[in-house]
């Protein structure tokens, strides 16, 4: 049970979480908006400056509630925190949130100025007489007093703060309130490109005639191919580089990275920023697509006979060595990239779902085996947040039972011989590549993998990419008789507007749908099994060596070495 009743938080996990519990829970519900509420005033009534420790129980308790919220049905989360008790002082306790761990992260000295009183601590709900203490005095000023020239008037928005600073709170409040790494990365980068190429404005000094040259500067960043290393750090770099440098060899962006990318992002900073009080001007619209950005290539399936050429290659067949997977020789070995290719296949996994896949994801259960993707496991209990798996969306967390091809070829031989050699990963030999937030990306040994492979094959279209597995599954289950609720638990996707799939089990597909998919079968199924068989049989014969590389720590990724090396330290 966790509390906060050193720092004044009295409302418990236990208590806040039991209105999610029974048939009939209104009566719960209704006092945790009460414990809630109470706790709200208490917090927002906090003076400036805030210490740390206090900012760090208040954002804990905002973390908390929204996560507690999530746990409730769509309707009550919804109507939890946004009850007109509850609704502005959670605005505002969420805004004082933000300024200050954004005074906090970007401040240069160790002693807090009574000179900087962040907007939202200005205000509280038309009450002008909001505590201020001055960080020199003990003693507590309220507006109206003769230091009242030190702060604006109550209702004054904070129009003053720089770009940068703005931007700092903007990110930290969205990443409190859950939303995705990838959509506020996007968010960041175009905001931090406003801010290099304008010299870091006055937020409430930016003119439209500003927006409108970013606007038509936008079209003009180029693409990261060809640009140099060291010219990769920022789009502001890449947009200077261009222009220095001329186009030969570079690429411009989408319409639809410029659109659905970074108008978008600007489209919501902006509407925040109206919202907060920063920014007092009409929300500005961006539109503008230059004639010379690029169209997007839809991504397609492989066909059948790209896919059957796939799985000829030497690394099914047989190939000259660990080193040599794509020459023809006489091993066979089945190394990550031959698992990777099958799975991908033939379970529609995202190509950055494989890096992270656990031995323990692999259960058996009714003579099926299945890939149990979860953050965590709800079974063994509670994890740290560092533990959790990662995964694109919330509704990526899902089961899917494994092909009969998969287990005939051996992979739970390889699941086996990694738990008897104390590996906890399926694939120990992918490196991750680290984004600059520090989050991992898992899909690069794949992705690079693919690039090469295509040059060894005939394909030569540009609309197909190693993410055209999951769109050939999709296919191959679409021509099967499953129903639609199970072919979107299958791939990962949520319809918010189909209700009763949020009720009953989240993962577990009925009976009909899992025998329509482990005994999906069509021409091309046949054929893969035919080949890839024909090999394994050759090297159960002995007509073709085998040996197993990666179960040596010496052909694991640095990554994984020095995980579980840190791990066996433990």
């Amino acid at each position: 049970m966790n509390s906060w009743m050193n720092v004044g938080f009295t409302v418990t996990e236990d208590n806040l979480l039991a209105s999610s519990i029974g048939e009939h829970h209104t009566s719960q519900l209704s006092r945790m908006k009460t414990a809630i509420n109470a706790q709200l005033a208490e917090f927002v009534s906090d003076s400036w400056p805030l210490e740390l420790d206090r900012l760090v129980a208040r954002q804990s308790f905002e973390t908390w509630y929204l996560q507690a919220a999530s746990k409730l049905d769509l309707i009550e989360g919804a109507s939890l925190l946004n009850d007109h008790a509850i609704s502005p002082k959670r605005k505002l306790f969420e805004s004082q949130n933000a300024q200050a761990s954004a005074y906090h992260q970007s401040r240069a000295h160790p002693v807090l100025s009574s000179q900087y009183i962040p907007n939202a601590f200005r205000t509280a709900l038309g009450n002008s007489q909001v505590p201020i203490k001055d960080a020199n005095s003990a003693k507590p000023l309220t507006l109206g007093t003769s230091q009242s020239a030190v702060v604006a008037a109550p209702d004054e928005p904070n129009c003053d703060s720089k770009l940068s600073v703005v931007l700092s709170e903007y990110l930290s409040q969205m990443r409190l309130a859950g939303k995705s790494k990838d959509s506020l990365s996007a968010d960041k980068l175009i905001v931090e490109f406003f801010v290099a190429e304008f010299d870091d404005p006055i937020v409430g000094k930016i003119a439209t005639t500003e927006l409108k040259k970013l606007e038509l500067m936008m079209v003009d960043i180029p693409d990261r191919i060809n640009i140099p290393k060291e010219h990769l750090g920022s789009l502001s770099s890449r947009y200077r580089y261009a222009s220095v440098n001329g186009w030969d060899g570079l690429k411009r962006l989408t319409g639809a990275r410029i659109q659905k990318g970074y108008h978008s992002s600007l489209s919501k900073f902006f509407g925040w920023l109206i919202e907060k009080g920063y920014y007092l001007n009409n929300k500005p619209i961006f539109r503008y697509v230059s004639p010379y950005n690029l169209v997007s290539l839809p991504r397609d399936s492989f066909s059948d006979e790209e896919v059957l050429e796939i799985i000829s290659m030497p690394l099914f067949s047989g190939c000259d060595g660990s080193k040599r997977i794509w020459k023809p020789g006489k091993f066979f070995l089945q190394t990550h990239l031959y698992w990777a290719y099958l799975l991908l296949l033939l379970t529609g996994l995202r190509p950055g779902e494989l890096g992270q896949l656990q031995i323990d994801d692999f259960t058996e259960k009714d003579g099926i085996w299945y890939l149990n993707l979860r953050g965590f496991d709800p079974t063994k209990g509670r994890v740290a947040f560092k533990d959790v798996t990662r995964f694109k969306t919330k509704n990526s967390e899902r089961v899917v039972p494994l092909h009969p091809l998969i287990t005939d070829l051996g992979f739970l031989d390889r699941v086996d011989d990694l738990r008897s050699a104390g590996c906890p990963v399926v694939f120990p030999e992918w490196e991750p590549y680290p984004k600059p937030d520090g989050e991992m990306r898992w899909g690069q040994p794949i992705t690079k993998s693919w690039q090469y492979l295509k040059t060894r094959t005939s394909i030569t279209r540009k609309d197909v990419t190693v993410y055209s597995t999951r769109h050939w599954f999709a296919d191959l289950v679409d021509n099967s008789d499953i129903s639609d609720r199970a072919r979107k638990r299958l791939m990962g996707h949520a319809d918010k507007s189909d209700i009763a799939s949020g009720y009953g089990s989240k993962t577990r597909l009925t009976v009909r749908d899992l025998s329509e998919l482990v005994n999906a079968k069509s021409p091309v199924i046949d054929a893969m099994t035919a080949k890839l068989l024909a090999a394994k049989s050759r090297a159960d014969a002995g007509d073709l060596q085998t040996f197993k590389p990666w179960l040596s720590r010496a052909s694991w990724s640095e990554f994984y070495r020095n995980k579980l090396a840190d791990a066996d330290e433990l």
